[in-house]
């Protein structure tokens, strides 16, 4: 005996639930014998729905047009389109790139054969036909099966069909998947700071506002000092109090996110400590119109632990309009964007509620007529809105977004904009193939501790970066102490040998991810002094003990070598005072001479003189004579030089004390140098049997 099974479908319109049934039916091996009423789950009209059922067995022409008709969505021969006639998604979900099948390997090619355009195809016609039935099927329809004859029901099989997704998941472009799953791809050519002001230019809201991206790696490097100038923003609010605050300016506003904060140290609250001296930092970075801002837009986020996201989301969607992710590439900007963009839930699924057949309809507009693009709009159309969608594409490849990726959310109440990166580095021209996607620091480095004797070098990456601390050969005691944050090898060595391995001139042990022929570009980048006094942490003991840090016989000066895009290496040097107190006063300055009362007929003898540099109590005379001394055209402050390719990619900010900040309050793991103490646990015990094994005797 046949049967039919009504199953409820709901969908969601307006808000409200729709129930509709689908039959599940019983599918012969023989197609002839399908029943007419059959109605499948992929919403397929009722075949002779409009004539009643008959008592009277059908004829043979009636069962082989109504097989032919019932396997439409199996064969898809008649009906749909060929694959080449399919149209293709506007524009890359993964990196922004408007679609083509002509250029391969380029970005937004996609090959038609792959698996996931396939499946994208037959959603889409899945969705076409789902739409077009339930316009006509709009009231609850039922199907009548026929009884199967008697012996057949062993050669039967269940089919159901499950019903379209109301959205469509869009497929990256064959570049983006050669990304994710080979990690392989060329970068494209980086936009300028005008092409990025005229995509802001054309922004559809009225409403706008500008997210600086900067990396926390080589900050303040991937700073963009004038940047609201280069894009007309509103300029920043200065710490004057009569400031004006322009509530209904049209010219987008302004903030800064230092993104990968998780790089400066394990947990949030250390991390939030060092917020003081981040925008410091940046204050003097921006210049000379920095200095009197108020930065109070400064956000220091994590993308990957989820570090102050959360107020960003929000004020993103309170805000709504036009938000612009700008900055350089591989700051973070599509790893930003996945954590910062207000997705469909909680509180904001009531404003999504409506776009459920707003979202189908969007799915039938892209198999639609779409309109061409104007040449001279730099702006492309956005992505279909939908609760949660396919975020852009986060790769190590430099240049990975290659056009501006527009998600709308809030059922049109704004938009989040992934810009493409501008120009950052050249560095990893310089680097092997195999070894460019090493200069990425994605994870918190483990930091050894190295010391840089005199006639030493420390190479970073077997040669990319050298840096020779300039000390005295006559004084050993003077060390440089350095704390490579990079996720480079590190190694120290003669000066003499780190020459040659830079210049590819020596053959040595230490790995190398320089290029071929590359050795004869390397250049001094210049000498860089340790201006950070760090005396306080760094003498902790005494400083814990109430020692006043000025009456100490010696200073710790310190600073941070940044190499771009890459990361920084902490450089400390311990200092006599003595040295400093010998250059205030040389020692072939004569010494002042005093008046001597002299009695009257005598001529004044020679005194014998030896000149000494004491100053009493130890200490300066005074401070100004301190400040005299300590200039950056003094010898006080050590002082080290680095070779880098062209001589270019390195920078200088003041020391953050990262590595005492990381090991604050650890127990010190000491090297074992000789053999341990015996255990003492048992010796009064053995002690007392002693005693009475003497008595007893």
């Amino acid at each position: 005996m046949d049967f039919a099974v009504r199953i409820p479908r709901v969908f969601l319109r307006g808000g409200l639930a729709r129930r509709t049934y689908a039959a599940v039916h019983l599918v012969t091996t023989s197609p002839a014998k399908r029943p007419l009423g059959y109605r499948s789950l992929s919403t397929q009209p009722l075949i002779h729905a409009h004539n009643p059922p008959s008592t009277s067995p059908p004829s043979l022409t009636d069962i082989h047009d109504a097989s032919v008709n019932a396997s439409l969505p199996h064969t898809a021969a008649t009906h749909r389109i060929s694959r080449k006639q399919q149209p293709l998604p506007i524009s890359c979900p993964g990196c922004g790139a408007l679609t083509q099948d002509v250029e391969v390997g380029t970005a937004g090619y996609y090959t038609r054969s792959r698996k996931a355009v396939k499946n994208y195809f037959n959603e889409l016609y899945q969705i076409k036909n789902a739409t077009e039935n339930d316009a006509e099927d709009g009231e609850e329809s039922t199907s009548a099966l026929e009884p199967l004859e008697a012996g057949e029901i062993q050669d039967q099989q269940l089919d159901v069909r499950i019903s379209p997704p109301a959205s469509l998941i869009l497929p990256i472009c064959d570049r983006c998947h050669d990304l994710v799953h080979e990690s392989k791809g060329d970068p494209i050519a980086h936009p300028s700071i005008e092409a990025i002001a005229d995509s802001i230019a054309e922004s559809p809201f009225s409403k706008n506002h500008v997210y600086h991206v900067i990396d926390a790696a080589d900050f303040p490097m991937s700073l963009i000092p004038s940047l609201h100038q280069h894009l007309d923003l509103a300029r920043p609010r200065t710490q004057n109090r009569r400031s004006p605050q322009f509530r209904n300016n049209t010219k987008p506003e302004l903030s800064f996110i230092i993104t990968r904060s998780d790089l400066l140290g394990p947990n949030k609250e250390m991390v939030d400590r060092m917020m003081p001296k981040m925008t410091t930092i940046l204050r003097k970075a921006l210049g000379h119109w920095g200095e009197k801002l108020r930065l109070g837009n400064v956000h220091l986020v994590s993308s990957k632990r989820g570090w102050w996201t959360s107020s960003l989301k929000d004020s993103i969607w309170e805000r709504g309009g036009g938000n612009w992710l700008v900055g350089k590439f591989n700051v973070g900007k599509s790893n930003l964007f996945e954590v910062i963009f207000p997705k469909g839930s909680g509180d904001r699924a009531l404003s999504y509620a409506d776009l459920e057949q707003e979202q189908r309809q969007l799915s039938m507009d892209v198999s639609g007529h779409v309109d061409a693009l104007p040449e001279n709009s730099m702006l492309p159309p956005p992505q279909p809105e939908q609760r949660f969608p396919s975020m852009p594409l986060v790769s190590s490849l430099p240049g990975t977004t290659a056009s501006p990726i527009r998600l709308p959310f809030g059922n049109h109440r704004g938009e989040l904009i992934d810009l493409p990166g501008l120009e950052r580095s050249g560095l990893d021209n310089f680097v092997a193939k195999t070894h460019k996607l090493d200069l990425v620091m994605t994870s918190r480095p483990t930091v050894s501790q190295f010391k840089i004797k005199p006639g030493q070098s420390l190479l970073l990456g077997g040669g990319l970066v050298r840096i020779t601390p300039l000390l005295d050969e006559n004084d050993p005691s003077t060390i440089v102490m350095a704390y490579p944050f990079v996720p480079l090898t590190a190694h120290v060595t003669s000066t003499e040998k780190a020459i040659g391995a830079q210049g590819q001139t020596r053959e040595s042990g230490i790995e190398s991810i320089l290029a071929e022929e590359v050795g004869t570009s390397m250049s001094s980048a210049g000498i860089v002094d340790l201006k950070t006094d760090v005396t306080r942490s760094r003498a902790g003991a005494m400083i814990r003990a109430g020692v006043d840090p000025s009456k100490l016989p010696f200073e710790v000066l310190a600073t941070d070598i940044l190499v771009e895009g890459v990361g920084w290496v902490e450089l400390v040097c311990q200092v006599r005072k003595s040295r400093r107190r010998s250059i205030a006063t040389p020692p072939s300055t004569p010494a002042p001479e005093h008046d001597i009362d002299v009695p009257a007929g005598k001529e004044p003898e020679a005194l014998p003189t030896t000149p000494t540099n004491f100053v009493p109590f130890g200490g300066l005379v005074s401070l100004d004579s301190t400040a005299s001394v300590k200039d950056e055209s003094s010898n006080y402050f050590p002082k080290v030089e680095i070779f880098t390719p062209d001589g270019k990619y390195i920078s200088q900010r003041p020391c953050l004390g990262i590595w005492q900040l990381w090991n604050q309050g650890l127990k010190r793991h000491h090297e074992r140098t000789a053999r341990p103490r015996k255990a003492m646990s048992g010796a009064k015990k053995r002690e007392k049997m002693a005693k009475r094994a003497a008595r007893a005797t």
